[in-house]
């Protein structure tokens, strides 16, 4: 990929958003690093950089500042693209983010608009006449709904985003026609129906006709058929090979991820599971030693719904434990899992780590790569969103990340 090719920004608002977005840019070709803060005297890399805000749980005008200033930070070139990544199931402050995302944009872009589409057909993640389902039911009936940190109050996309205006969803015949359309809307958001891959291709052929004046905001669903239409030229690199001792942190409270935990506890007998009290994590006792054992080790967040209003303290707090243990040779831990934005990102943070270098897929919706920087530099990881997957999705991760031959997985 050459210097003079566009650059992408990806700002998403939370960490595992942030990596799931950026490994579809790193499967298409595009050299792609995650990093961990918005910093203005980064110096300029090619191809794709993904940043955390953090922002879900913020307000609106709170999310609207810091995901403006992700943008600005980057000093993009007119030509350059901004990628948007938002829930799929628009938990949070995505209002505030498309408003300061379109902000900065504007700086260099005075004629940009929004294209929201959260789809994520392969996630169950469906839009149709502008109502958001999950695996069939409307969102707000799905566990997005009972979400106890950000729950989704509305169903409809315009809702959910007041102001926005829904366009035709696009045929694909002339994309340069329905660019033409949209584009003459005036609206400063639009939003896309979805139901399928097929119809994401065409609302990025859309977006691509569109040019950099559209700011594509979506999940990770979207953001692959625009990194291959966008330039993406090479291969991702190989998934880690004969990892034996992961350490999996669950930060996430979404009932999926508890749910997936239980199911890997039942069809992995070598997994330690360790619960953890929120007393013993926020408490002022000394670091517990890692548990003996040469298996999978799964470190499991107390619930928020039982311990309301303490979620930020606890990733803080088993951030720092993960990091501890995988960072200490005598656990002999060859991979992190990181399960939840505010863990990965936690952990990531008291590892002293810069960010991570993206590298492919190891499953749909979970990427890996390996810590960039810091005390755990070089280590292999896997990130995975709380919601995303069903039931036998974190036990499908660890048996693909600890077979022998993981090359088919390659993506």
């Amino acid at each position: 990929m050459s210097d003079a090719h566009p650059r992408v920004l990806v700002v998403a608002d939370d960490l595992t958003g942030a990596n799931d977005c950026g490994v579809q840019f790193a499967a298409a070709g595009w050299p792609s690093t995650l990093r961990m803060r918005v910093d203005r005297d980064a110096a300029p890399v090619p191809g794709t950089v993904a940043v955390s805000t953090d922002s879900r749980a913020l307000d609106d005008d709170a999310a609207a500042a810091v995901t403006r200033d992700a943008v600005a930070a980057e000093e993009l070139a007119a030509g350059d693209h901004v990628y948007l990544k938002v829930d799929s199931t628009l938990r949070g402050s995505v209002a505030g983010q498309l408003r300061g995302a379109l902000t900065a944009r504007r700086r260099t872009r005075p004629d940009a608009f929004v294209v929201l589409c959260p789809a994520y057909p392969a996630m169950g993640r469906r839009v149709e006449g502008g109502l958001l389902t999950v695996h069939g039911e409307p969102v707000t009936a799905s566990p997005a709904g009972r979400d106890p940190v950000t729950p989704v109050r509305h169903d409809l996309v315009t809702d959910l985003v007041g102001g926005s205006v829904p366009v035709p969803a696009p045929s694909g015949e002339d994309p340069t026609a329905t660019a033409a359309v949209w584009g003459a809307t005036g609206a400063d958001v639009l939003v896309v129906d979805a139901a399928d891959d097929a119809d994401l291709a065409r609302v990025a052929a859309v977006l691509v006709a569109l040019g950099p004046r559209a700011v594509p905001a979506g999940s990770a669903g979207l953001a692959a058929p625009l990194a291959r239409l966008w330039g993406g030229d090479g291969e991702a690199t190989p998934p880690p090979a004969g990892v034996r001792r992961p350490l999996v942190l669950v930060s996430s409270h979404h009932a999926t991820a508890r749910q997936q935990v239980d199911a890997l506890v039942a069809g992995r007998p070598d997994v330690t599971r360790v619960a953890t009290a929120a007393e013993e994590l926020l408490g002022d006792a000394p670091l517990p030693a890692a548990p003996d054992g040469d298996g999978p080790v799964v470190l499991v967040s107390p619930d928020e719904r039982t311990e309301p209003h303490r979620s930020a303290a606890l990733a803080a707090a088993l951030g720092r434990r993960t990091a501890a243990w995988a960072g200490d040779a005598r656990h002999r831990v060859d991979a992190i899992v990181l399960v939840g934005g505010d863990g990965a990102e936690a952990t990531l943070r008291a590892a002293s780590a810069d960010g991570l270098r993206i590298h492919g897929r190891l499953l749909e919706g979970v990427p890996y790569g390996e810590v960039a920087g810091g005390d755990l530099d070089g280590l292999p990881v896997v990130t995975k969103a709380g919601g995303f997957g069903d039931d036998t999705t974190l036990l499908t991760l660890l048996d693909t990340l600890m077979t022998d031959d993981t090359t088919e997985n390659a993506s």
